[in-house]
């Protein structure tokens, strides 16, 4: 008879970590799509690349300036999206154990360690906030381990006297 396991508070609740980023993300990005300019991060990135402040390029070339916003629009909406999809997932089938929720929700701490990797390759600075976004979405990857991956436990009873 096999062995029935149960689940441990830690593996239980691990889903809130990618829902609740997920609805960070979605949360965060509404607002940006409403006003790109403020959670842009755009200003440090444009003037270590151009050596001019965003505020300059607002006044000496506008359109430039709105297609920055153009830029952090979209890039505010896909953002948006994966938050609520991450929600969505966590919430039904990662809850529930299911295997390839697992593997799905690796992408957004890859994703931001590549963002990580950039900032630093292109800026050479990194974000901080990067850094705890991607240890708290691995916790939350960690923690359930088990609960997606229980240890394997042989059930079967050998009878070597019998094997002849």
């Amino acid at each position: 008879m096999a062995t029935v396991r149960k689940e441990k508070a830690y593996e239980k609740y691990a889903w809130l970590i990618p829902f609740v980023m997920g609805l960070f993300f979605l949360v965060s990005m509404a607002a940006t799509i409403f006003s790109p300019g403020i959670l842009t991060g755009a200003e440090n990135a444009v003037e270590t690349l151009t050596g001019t402040t965003f505020s300059q390029i607002v006044v000496s070339t506008p359109g430039v300036a709105n297609y920055v916003y153009y830029l952090i629009t979209i890039l505010a909406i896909f953002s948006a999206g994966l938050g609520a999809f991450i929600m969505v997932v966590s919430a039904t089938a990662y809850r529930k154990g299911e295997v390839w929720t697992w593997y799905l929700t690796w992408v957004v701490p890859v994703l931001f360690l590549l963002d990580f990797a950039n900032d630093y390759r292109v800026l050479g600075y990194v974000d901080t906030g990067s850094i705890v976004i991607i240890a708290i979405l691995v916790a939350g990857l960690l923690l359930p381990y088990r609960k997606f991956f229980p240890a394997k436990q042989s059930n079967v009873r050998v009878d070597h006297a019998r094997s002849k």
